[in-house]
């Protein structure tokens, strides 16, 4: 025998179990938050901004747009160099002698990145750390120390830091909005599966309609409910001709002992 579920039956069992569901998304949020703001560490970023003159000697007939291309296509050539050993290397001495910043390699290169806007001569350097103030100082280093290694290396004629990393406010990872409604979304999907899951499960007969419809069995009989309240009240009532017998003995035989007494 096949069961069907319509659709009024799956909002009654969300209705029933709404409590359950909003529990769930409370702590979905809750466990989110506790993961974002207290285990996660937050990290910054600052950027130094770039660009490159690759000129042609005085007297050659060049064409502007050539000249722009060309230097574009060279980016990637400069993302090279800036994380490569020569850059990086120098870098790293620099903020170990000046700054006491002590590095590898390869944790450099993990903190350091190229951007470059779209057919733009000009280019970022961004640095993220854990500390805002190391984030700003890391990607100076970086552009001051490619700038002097570009002109000897590249023989590029020009290269020109168009604006300083500042020391960052605000961490850029992690997303603190996005985290929580993940977290709400995650606990509300849970709480949702919860509620039918445990009506799946339910295997008590709720109602009069499932013994006639499900089990094809007729009523013989109904008891209805009866309240706590209404319980007690009913063993008051039963209780009490008992209490009244027993004072009616016990009026019957004083005076006998008052009797005996005198």
């Amino acid at each position: 025998m096949e069961e069907t579920i319509s659709l009024e039956e799956l909002f009654q069992v969300l209705k029933k179990k709404a409590l359950l569901i909003l529990m769930t998304t409370i702590a979905g949020i809750g466990l989110a938050a506790v993961v974002t703001f207290f285990l996660i560490t937050p990290k910054y970023d600052s950027a130094a901004q770039l660009i490159v003159q690759n000129n042609q000697a005085e007297g050659a007939n060049t064409n502007l747009q050539n000249d722009i291309n060309g230097n574009v296509l060279l980016i990637n050539t400069y993302k090279d160099m800036i994380k490569g050993d020569v850059v990086i290397d120098a870098v790293q001495k620099e903020l170990q002698n000046e700054y006491q910043y002590t590095y590898s390699n390869a944790e450099l290169k993990n903190m350091i990145e190229v951007e470059q806007a779209q057919n733009s001569q000009m280019f970022q350097i961004v640095a993220t750390s854990p500390e805002p103030r190391k984030a700003a100082t890391i990607a100076n280093v970086t552009a001051t120390t490619f700038q002097e290694k570009a002109e000897d290396v590249l023989a590029v004629n020009k290269v020109t830091i168009t604006s300083k990393g500042v020391v960052p406010s605000k961490a850029v990872f992690p997303n603190n909005k996005l985290n929580l409604l993940i977290g709400a979304v995650v606990g509300l999907m849970l709480g949702v599966g919860l509620a039918f899951l445990t009506e799946l499960l339910d295997k008590t007969v709720k109602d009069e309609r499932f013994i006639i419809e499900a089990l094809e069995l007729p009523i013989l009989g109904q008891v209805s409910e009866i309240s706590k309240k209404e319980l007690y009240e009913n063993r008051g009532a039963t209780a009490a001709p008992q209490g009244n017998k027993n004072e009616k003995r016990g009026s019957r035989t004083a005076p006998t002992r008052n009797r005996k007494r005198v």
